[in-house]
């Protein structure tokens, strides 16, 4: 056997393919000395048989290190270092370590890290029942499909297109494709200039919220709410106004008046799912007319209503022109592709435009053409239809699961959606709860920190709520965890029993 610092076998899970990690791995040799300049590597056949991979796969790697002068391949001798093979790697030189002399505390001049967010375990997914939101399931996920459009983009033509930099426009396939396949879906139509790519919902939100709010605007925005959002507000220096919400979406009312900016999901709001009624969107955008404020309307989950067309968006019935419309393909593609939509009258998107110009221009062009024409190719809807026949079966599951292993939760009427919101009773903190489950192998997210936090100190924020995800977790093992979260439920019940008694 060589005695060589490459694995004895590749590890077929790390990330790459066998030639990207056998190339690694002899770069490494390389640079860190174990192959010499002048010495000979194992022939092709030794090294594939050592590492019991394809002799093609070394044979191609050793002529890809030739082609760049890291190797010589000469006759009878084979493939041996290149005598300036060093220079030509990568160098990594440690740097003497000194004391910092900065004070960086002093010197920022902001602190989001310092607000509250939702975090989750770093080893989560290593539990066999996870109940996270916002994660999709990989097997649903139109691989061979993708990968056509993803090969289609790198046709010459398709590159000749999205390799030129944008500067601050967007992928006219792209923006075609989502006026024709996406937004007829939600009710309304909108010009190529009232149209903004950006980088997930998120990044549409922080456009929308730096071009409207400045400080001091007073914001109104559902309790409980998305997180996330509300600290972009609050970083901007807005005042948030909570307002409640009911089985049938925000509840209208005089609260209304004075807000400057309102912020809501009316198709299923955060986190609750519920979906605001038709007669309420009507009450909002007539108050929204006499009280002169801007809706935010934020579209996350759109096409989950399972089984059903969904409902239009707010903005469909906009008359007024008041709503910024916010959407993503994320929660239906992957979270990970990061491409979302921001939707206004053109004088708002042109600034909105600017903005991200200044900040990153505009969204990776290969991806823009790549998600075109998976819109485009008719993809889009065929992964509608799966997905919609997956996740209502796994709704159902759940709720069944629910009544029969938690009959005490309240489970917040839905239509659809990829998480279901549950209130436990008074006595049960599903911080604790989330700790017991997760010594079980089961992650579920508690529901405080979607709650506004509460500034009157002799009041705290409801701490028995509780967020179901179905998205990323089999069918099969919904009802297995959701009997140990009740199992959970029942001895923390009990405890509050007994100590009620001992008193």
């Amino acid at each position: 056997m060589i005695n060589l610092l490459i694995p004895k076998t590749l590890d077929s899970k790390s990330h790459g393919s066998l030639q990207s990690k056998l190339r690694e791995k002899i770069s490494e040799a390389i640079a860190c000395g174990d192959f010499e300049e002048g010495q000979t590597l194992p022939a092709t056949r030794t090294m594939a048989e050592q590492l019991k991979i394809s002799r093609n796969t070394v044979t191609l790697v050793y002529e890809e290190l030739a082609a760049e002068g890291i190797l010589i391949s000469a006759q009878r001798r084979g493939f041996y270092v290149a005598p300036d093979a060093m220079s030509r790697l990568p160098q990594s030189r440690p740097m003497a370590q000194s004391p910092a002399s900065v004070d960086w505390d002093s010197k920022l001049v902001i602190n989001p890290a310092e607000m509250e967010h939702i975090t989750h375990p770093h080893d989560w997914r290593t539990k066999k029942y996870t109940f996270m939101y916002g994660q999709h399931d990989r097997w649903i996920f139109p691989i061979s499909s993708w990968r056509k459009c993803s090969r289609d983009s790198l046709s010459l033509h398709d590159m000749y297109d999205w390799t030129v930099d944008y500067v601050d426009e967007d992928d006219p396939v792209l923006l075609d494709a989502f006026r024709r396949r996406v937004l007829p879906r939600r009710g309304f139509s909108a010009g190529t200039q009232e149209v903004l790519v950006t980088v997930g919902a998120q990044h549409a939100l922080f456009l929308a919220i730096q071009c409207l709010i400045r400080p001091g605007m007073v914001v109104g925005i559902e309790d409980p709410s998305y997180p996330d959002v509300r600290n972009l507000m609050i970083f901007h220096g807005a005042v948030l106004r909570p307002l409640p919400v009911d089985e049938d979406g925000l509840i209208i009312s005089e609260a209304l008046r004075g807000c400057d900016i309102l912020y809501v999901t009316p198709s299923h709001q955060s986190p609750t799912t519920v979906t605001l009624s038709p007669s309420r969107r009507r009450q909002l955008l007539q108050m929204a007319k006499d009280y002169d404020f801007i809706i935010i309307e934020d579209d996350y989950d759109t096409e989950s209503r399972f089984g059903r067309y969904p409902s239009s968006a707010l903005k469909s019935i906009d008359t007024d022109g008041r709503v910024v419309y916010v959407t993503s393909l994320s929660k239906l593609l992957s979270p990970g592709l990061r491409v979302g939509f921001l939707v206004g009258p053109a004088p708002f998107i042109r600034q909105a435009r600017a903005l991200r110009r200044m900040s990153i221009r505009h969204p990776a062009a290969n991806n823009q053409r790549t998600i075109a024409l998976f819109l485009k190719g008719g993809y889009y809807e065929s992964l509608l239809k799966r997905f919609h026949e997956e996740y209502a079966l796994r709704w159902r599951t759940l709720q069944e699961a629910l009544r029969q292993f938690i009959p005490c939760a309240e489970v917040a009427n839905s239509e659809g959606g990829s998480s279901v919101w549950l209130r436990l009773p008074a006595e049960i903190n599903t911080r604790e709860l989330s700790k017991r489950a997760y010594a079980r192998d089961v992650y579920i997210q508690p529901g405080e920190s979607y709650f506004l936090p509460l500034s009157n100190s002799t009041q705290t924020r409801p701490t028995n709520y509780m967020r179901i995800g179905f998205s990323s977790i089999k069918v099969e093992d919904i009802a297995e965890g959701i009997a140990i979260v009740g199992g959970v439920v029942d001895e923390m019940l009990s405890r509050e029993t007994r100590k009620r008694v001992g008193e």
